[in-house]
């Protein structure tokens, strides 16, 4: 017979919980092994060999409740002035977010705070990364790319010599339950759109200056974030080094740590054909043009430095 038990239940035939009991003089002292949440009901029973055995519950202090702590960490693209053709932006989150409710919590407003309609391709599959954090928020291509039947009815989403505002609203609950701790805001201006393909000749290298140190290559044009962080390699012959890759200046600067340091000699940057600026222009190809009838397409960009 069981002379003192501690369970998690009312139940008798429940399993006592585990841990070490001891004899603190006339008493006897239970601790467990694994300490139990206080929200936790524990009910304590003890038998003596002659009489009612003594019955008692403790424990069952609710958690007091948590503030909010998941926030949107940034927005790219993060500059104050987007062009007019600005194809998608990224949200990223400081945890995984509740998925499939995305449309009812992101709105553009514009500079009297109402909202802009029509301005997203709002797809019940939304776009996440596989960590649910990062949300990837497309602007309509029909109402952006020249020549389609939706740009010329109703012109781009953004207007160029615009003000508008992207605003995250904090009832949006993260994959948790929890609330976010704050609305985000962003306000924005809009720029002249950019419709020329990605030129290599435009770009500014940086050798590194010592054998730890970065790379860094500027453009004139902001990246699209997701895709630059990916897009570019550096190779030593036929060998691809392995280095970390981090943006910049409004990701207009990309800046490639060598995980082992850099040796002397020549290198070469590599730019992959998915690489894109934030209007999707892509190497030797501008979002514009009808590829059917252009017939050009995206090309990998090499760019030789010496260390």
């Amino acid at each position: 017979m069981t002379v003192f038990a501690v369970r998690a239940s009312a139940d008798p035939t429940v399993p006592p919980m585990l841990g070490r009991y001891d004899r603190d003089g006339d008493a006897i002292v239970f601790t467990p092994r694994f300490v139990p949440a206080p929200s936790l009901r524990l009910r304590a029973v003890f038998r003596a060999t002659e009489g009612e055995a003594v019955e008692a519950w403790f424990g069952g202090v609710p958690e007091p409740p948590r503030a909010p702590t998941t926030r949107v960490v940034s927005v790219t693209p993060s500059a104050d002035v987007w062009p007019e053709n600005v194809l998608r932006l990224y949200v990223i989150f400081s945890a995984p977010m509740r998925i499939g409710v995305a449309w009812d919590h992101i709105r553009m407003l514009d500079a009297a705070g109402q909202p802009m309609g029509g301005m997203f391709v709002e797809i019940d599959q939304e776009l996440w990364d596989p960590a649910g954090r990062r949300l990837t928020v497309l602007f309509d291509p029909a109402r952006i790319k020249r020549g389609l039947v939706d740009h010329i009815n109703e012109g781009p989403p953004l207007k160029l010599g615009e003000t508008a505002t992207l605003a995250i609203e904090p009832f949006w609950r993260d994959a948790a339950g929890d609330l976010l701790a704050r609305p985000f805001a962003k306000t924005i201006r809009v720029g002249p759109p950019l419709r020329a393909a990605l030129d290599p000749a435009a770009w500014r290298l940086t050798p590194p200056d010592g054998p730890n140190e970065p790379l860094t290559v500027d453009f004139p044009h902001p990246l699209d974030a997701a895709l630059a962080l990916r897009a570019f390699s550096v190779r030593r012959g036929d060998r691809r080094l392995e280095t970390v890759a981090e943006l910049a200046n409004h990701e207009t600067r990309l800046l490639l740590t060598p995980a082992q340091p850099w040796r002397a000699g020549r290198h070469t940057l590599h730019a992959d054909p998915v690489l894109e600026d934030i209007a999707g222009n892509r190497l030797g190809r501008p979002f514009d043009i009808d590829t059917r009838k252009d017939g050009r397409t995206a090309a990998e960009a090499k760019i030789a430095f010496e260390v």
